[in-house]
């Protein structure tokens, strides 16, 4: 028996209906692909302002090194510990360079303003110096507990006199500030608190650390 025909335009009606179906879901499939994501927001922490011109008390050069650090210091994502043994990251905040370039960037700008190394570079240099900076951020992250969210900073600083590769300064400290307002902003602002408190409290010492050797090795050499 012969098949029935149909009449040219019902063929074509079906012939064109899982067609549109099919392009109408590739369209939906290449929308949700590219429809809008969540927007990434960038943080940082507040720069010291650059020190007005004065001569400096001693002509001492300083090198601060690349601060060191686990990998998750150096990554630019927000950590977040959500308890004692659990941690996350912020996908969509994160800092403009990783904390372990911020801290070293902060503590260059910190020991500027004190007015006491001729010169203090970051590295990388090549030129000799006089001291090196060595840092390590131990911690670097919002901490959530029963008292609130809070923003912790640790650091470890050493100080080297290159001329006999001793070690003259050396200390580990931990800092925490509370969130003053709710979402990632309170967390940026209380971890930048920390680390201006940490830097306020552990900078003098190199500072001190050095003007003592400075005077000592001055003394010896008018002897």
């Amino acid at each position: 028996m012969k098949a029935a025909e149909l009449p040219p335009s019902e063929s074509r009606q079906r012939i064109m209906a899982p067609v549109a179906a099919a392009v109408g879901l590739v369209a939906v499939l290449v929308w949700a692909s590219c429809g809008g994501s969540p927007p990434t927001h960038y943080y940082t922490l507040e720069t010291p302002s650059a020190p007005a011109p004065s001569d400096p008390t001693t002509n001492l050069v300083l090198g601060v090194e690349r601060f060191r650090g686990p990998d998750i210091m150096r990554d630019d994502r927000i950590v977040h510990y959500q308890s004692s043994t659990q941690l996350n990251f912020y996908q969509q905040h994160r800092w403009s360079t990783d904390p372990t370039a911020m801290l070293a960037e902060l503590s260059h700008r910190w020991l500027e303003q004190k007015g006491v190394f001729a010169e203090i570079r970051l590295a990388p240099y090549r030129d000799p110096v006089d001291y090196s900076l060595r840092g390590r951020v131990l911690d670097f992250e919002e901490v959530d507990d029963p008292s609130g969210v809070k923003g912790r900073v640790g650091l470890e600083l050493t100080l080297v006199r290159s001329r006999d590769r001793q070690v003259i300064f050396f200390e580990r400290r931990q800092a925490e500030a509370a969130a003053q307002e709710k979402g990632v902003a309170g967390v940026v602002s209380a971890l930048n608190s920390a680390t201006r408190q940490l830097l306020d409290e552990m900078m003098p010492g190199v500072v001190a650390r050095v003007e003592s050797d400075y005077r000592e090795a001055s003394s010896k050499s008018t002897k």
